[in-house]
């Protein structure tokens, strides 16, 4: 992540591994949205699951948690305060917006276990405490993507920069397995962290303050 000046096209065209395959599955999940209400969809994905499964979501879904991100930061604090930064309020503005989102305008909005409540027998993951309200937009789906992107805009090798699509793609994806959320929830909860993160990544970018490109190890060494 050097400082100079950039614009949206410069970032895409240096992060594509990640933005181009995100970008296949925002238009598939759109036509996904259009063609189908969120009840048929959440019950086709329902449809597939086994013990491996249901334990490999389980614990994948945690890498969607706030304090994954935190650890993160303090990890990126002793590389370059820039990076730190980037991923610390990428994560928090769009964790702000997401869960402002839940208590208000969406506040009525409930999950899957309580939307199918006496409607239909959905499979439920054994072991699995369930959630029933402030399913949209999916907190964990927003935190993955506004993490990970982070990530994929600092690393440069372009396979890592696919891999953290894939896995952030993939924590989104577990929501659902669990019935957390439905299909609409983490596909809001993306958007919110990918758009929240390169904004920020634009502003951080074309800071030119020298302290950014330091770090804790710079500094103690200095001291």
């Amino acid at each position: 992540m050097q400082h100079k000046s950039v614009d949206v096209r410069t970032v895409s065209r240096n992060n594509f591994p990640f933005l181009i395959p995100y970008a296949l599955f925002l238009l598939a999940g759109a036509i996904l949205i259009i063609a189908n209400s969120k009840a048929e969809t959440h019950l086709e994905f329902n449809r597939f699951h086994n013990h491996f499964f249901d334990i490999f979501f389980q614990y994948l879904t945690y890498f969607g948690d706030g304090y994954i991100a935190i650890i993160t930061v303090v990890v990126l604090l002793t590389v370059k305060f820039r990076y730190a930064l980037l991923t610390a309020l990428a994560s928090l503005i769009s964790a702000l917006i997401t869960q402002t989102l839940k208590h208000t305008l969406f506040s009525e909005v409930v999950r899957p276990a309580k939307f199918f409540e006496g409607l239909h027998d959905l499979y439920l993951v054994p072991g699995m405490e369930n959630n029933f309200y402030n399913s949209f937009p999916s907190g964990h789906t927003t935190c993955a993507f506004a993490l990970y992107f982070s990530i994929a805009l600092i690393v440069e090798n372009r396979g890592l920069k696919f891999f953290c699509f894939l896995f952030a793609l993939a924590i989104g994806y577990s929501r659902i397995y669990l019935s957390q959320h439905f299909f609409e929830d983490v596909y809001a909860g993306s958007l919110i962290g990918v758009i929240t993160t390169l904004i920020v990544y634009l502003l951080l970018r074309n800071s030119q303050a020298p302290w950014m490109d330091h770090s804790l190890r710079v500094l103690k060494r200095a001291a």
